[in-house]
């Protein structure tokens, strides 16, 4: 019986190192966004001649089955909707990697200064690639992770669109301070390995 115990703590000990490394420093970001849609009296008032995020908290994946929102990953509690709205008159193009958007969030620091709580990691591989072509009136929705911590301040998004950003209004949110640490070690994706990308 002890022989197994001696076998078993080990692997204990290593895995919740990994779990606790999971859990602090900046977080991996994927954000996977629906098939452009008409825009409906839901969603209205609108800004007019804007493309903008629009945020609703009351709202989880789970809440989106009746819409054909495609879910693909589990905690459904742990994250709320939010749109890409083009009211404009001219098509909204932005890049997609493997379904999802390529964007980060951003938090002000105790400082007051926007810091990355996530990173994005790159993809080697050209089939990863297509193009989000939003055209004017419609919209996307984007499922966003809710993160939790101690520390209250402001948070954003942080999409990109070719050589440039897009950036989100602001929203209240927490986060771990820890999150603030940014990746150092290289990461790996889809015929990838290297440092994290912070969009900049």
């Amino acid at each position: 019986m002890f022989k197994r115990l001696y076998f078993f703590i080990p692997i204990v000990i290593l895995l919740s190192s990994f779990i606790f490394s999971l859990e602090n420093g900046n977080q991996r970001a994927n954000y996977d966004c629906s098939k452009p849609r008409q825009i409906d009296k839901k969603l209205r008032p609108l800004k007019q001649g804007q493309t903008y995020f629009h945020f609703n908290k009351k709202l989880s994946p789970k809440d989106l089955k009746s819409q054909d929102f495609i879910w693909s990953g589990n905690d459904k509690e742990k994250y709320f909707i939010a749109y890409l709205i083009n009211s404009t008159d001219s098509t909204f193009k932005a890049e997609l990697q493997d379904g999802s958007l390529i964007m980060i969030q951003e938090a002000l620091n105790e400082k007051n200064e926007w810091q990355p709580i996530e990173y994005w990691v790159n993809s080697g591989c050209g089939n990863s690639f297509e193009s989000l072509n939003l055209e004017p009136g419609k919209y996307v929705i984007i499922r966003i992770i809710q993160y939790a911590g101690s520390f209250k301040t402001k948070i954003r998004l942080k999409m990109r669109i070719g050589r440039s950003v897009f950036y989100s209004e602001p929203f209240e949110g927490t986060v771990d301070k820890s999150q603030f640490e940014k990746q150092i070690e290289n990461v790996g994706g889809i015929e990838y390995y290297g440092p994290p990308n912070y969009l900049d």
